[in-house]
């Protein structure tokens, strides 16, 4: 039986968003703290230690500030189906994951940025259409050999990282028209049980 989970979260982050997802996607029960990073460090909530920020999410011993590994450290839980992250793929699902939550350190980072000032100006996209594009000639080539999701026969943990990557990138302005196989594989994402949203995530996504 997993030790009860605390997730210290503040919701406009991305990562935490993610984190969030995928305890969601993943039926996990969790209990919340929200965190306003805006607010000085001695009113945030206790439990939070110096120069922390959220994501972090603990479980008896276990402490985790990284999307990526906090997202392993769920789908190894015993009550977690083990399709999240299927041993017959899990060198790719973790190739993903980790492509992926470099990505969302680079969203979470321009997001800051973007909205983070008096006078928000988006700084330089590259790096997120670059990394689209890989996402989306990659599932152009997994749709030609039948396949849905990015590593493995069902959605696994690098989807959903993924998936806050590509729904999110449209705060920023980031052109996603020419992206019909992301459009069609976040479609899916949607409709899977446990799915939840998160404010900016366009219905459309």
């Amino acid at each position: 039986m997993t030790a009860r989970l605390v997730l210290y979260d503040w919701t406009p982050d991305v990562r935490c968003y993610a984190v969030r997802l995928g305890l969601s996607l993943m039926g996990m029960t969790y209990e919340i703290r929200a965190v306003d990073t805006d607010l000085p460090a001695g009113q945030r909530p206790a439990g939070l230690r110096a120069g922390e920020r959220p994501p972090v999410l603990v479980a008896g011993s276990v402490r985790l500030s990284r999307p990526g590994v906090i997202m392993q450290f769920i789908a190894r839980q015993p009550e977690v189906a083990r399709a999240w992250l299927d041993s017959a793929h899990e060198w790719a699902i973790l190739d993903w994951l980790d492509f992926g939550t470099t990505a969302l350190d680079t969203m979470a980072a321009a997001r800051d940025a973007a909205f983070g000032t008096t006078l928000p100006v988006l700084p330089p996209m590259g790096a997120l259409v670059a990394a689209l594009r890989r996402m989306e000639d990659h599932m152009s080539a997994r749709a030609m050999e039948g396949h849905d999701w990015f590593a493995a026969p069902a959605a696994s943990i690098a989807d959903v990282v993924l998936f806050v990557v590509f729904a999110l990138t449209v705060d920023l302005g980031v052109e996603r028209d020419t992206c019909p196989a992301l459009r069609r594989w976040a479609r899916r994402m949607r409709g899977l049980p446990g799915f939840v949203v998160m404010p900016g995530v366009p219905d459309y996504a």
